[in-house]
């Protein structure tokens, strides 16, 4: 693993990019228990809703970890999962670019 250096301006567009991402899985998981909601015949049912909740949670809590140590490989996983956009991180470097890219290709 290479440590990259992140210039002031750099740690700025990845922190928004890594909140957009935060707030697109959010957005995903309300989606989720929306439906979740309106398909629900049976009221015992709502704790499917808090089994998924509590899932969606630990998931992320493992995933969101903003270290610079680590950035590039937390941001590479989430543009895997089509959370982060090349527009996103257009403006960093091209080896973190490069670097968050090859992540997402594993």
């Amino acid at each position: 693993m290479r440590y990259f250096e992140w210039s002031n301006a750099e740690k700025i567009i990845a922190r928004q990019a890594y909140d957009r991402a935060y707030e697109r899985e959010c957005t995903n998981i309300l989606k989720k228990v929306h439906g979740m909601i309106s398909n629900m015949e049976d009221p015992k049912e709502i704790w499917k809703i808090y089994d998924y909740l509590k899932k969606s949670r630990r998931d992320m809590d493992s995933k969101y970890d903003y270290r610079y140590l680590i950035l590039t490989i937390v941001l590479g996983k989430l543009m895997k999962e089509g959370l982060i956009l090349d527009s996103d991180i257009d403006e960093l470097s091209q080896d973190k670019i490069d670097a968050i890219k090859r992540v997402a290709s594993i």
